[in-house]
């Protein structure tokens, strides 16, 4: 089927070398997948500190959705497995039924080896017509690394124009506010900004992203593009 094909392509986009996630740009989630659908998704963020995540989840019913991601990294030229997560989505309010979407997402991660290595809460909100997709998160973060944790508060938001299948625009992200912790673990101040693309199909499910964000704050992860693949089957 042609669904698996372009599954076997997004998840062969995750093999490259990769740190942790957050030491870059942020990725934005959207309220899917829905209702007895199954969705795959790859995001990555590349140049210097690069971070690669691959999740697949289900929706369960008319509100919930659930799923499991990875993190992949590479030491001394071997991949080896960074970390994997549970996800949990809430979708309060339909985007379709509704101006503006809005959800809550949890997630929990373990490293390798087990070992509890963070949580999340994050606010979803989108919004989109014939000619304008508005999406926004803002991300309540706990992590532990290397015996330190800490705690910030995150944000990534996009304003796109259209019309479909094809939307372009500007992207922003960062880490706003470190509430606790070690500034290594839960840095504050890092923020991008960039123009970004997303070709979105929706006969066949199939939602491809490209953003270049440029670091304008903060010692983050340095400027460089962003992929995002996504399949819905």
């Amino acid at each position: 089927m042609m669904w698996r094909g372009w599954g076997w392509a997004i998840a062969a986009l995750a093999l490259p070398a990769a740190a942790h996630a957050q030491s870059g740009p942020e990725q934005i989630e959207q309220l899917e997948p829905g209702a007895g659908e199954w969705q795959l998704q790859y995001s990555g963020a590349y140049g210097g500190a690069d971070g690669h995540e691959l999740e697949i989840g289900r929706g369960v019913g008319r509100h919930w959705a659930l799923g499991v991601g990875a993190e992949v990294e590479a030491v001394d030229g071997h991949l080896q497995l960074d970390g994997l997560s549970a996800v949990a989505l809430l979708r309060l309010i339909e985007p379709d039924d509704r101006p503006v979407g809005l959800g809550m997402m949890g997630q929990v991660s373990v490293d390798r080896a087990g070992r509890y290595a963070g949580s999340e809460l994050r606010g979803i909100a989108e919004s989109r017509s014939t000619r304008w997709w508005l999406q926004a998160n803002v991300m309540l973060r706990h992590r532990r690394e290397e015996g330190e944790a800490g705690t910030s508060l995150d944000y990534v938001a996009s304003i796109q124009h259209g019309p479909a299948p094809l939307w372009y625009g500007i992207e922003v992200s960062g880490r706003a506010v470190r509430l606790a912790g070690d500034d290594d673990v839960a840095p504050a101040g890092q923020h991008y900004i960039g123009p970004s693309l997303t070709y979105r199909s929706a006969h066949s499910g199939l939602e491809l992203g490209l953003a270049w964000m440029a670091r304008v704050a903060g010692g983050g992860a340095p400027s460089g593009p962003r992929v995002f693949a996504q399949l819905d089957f």
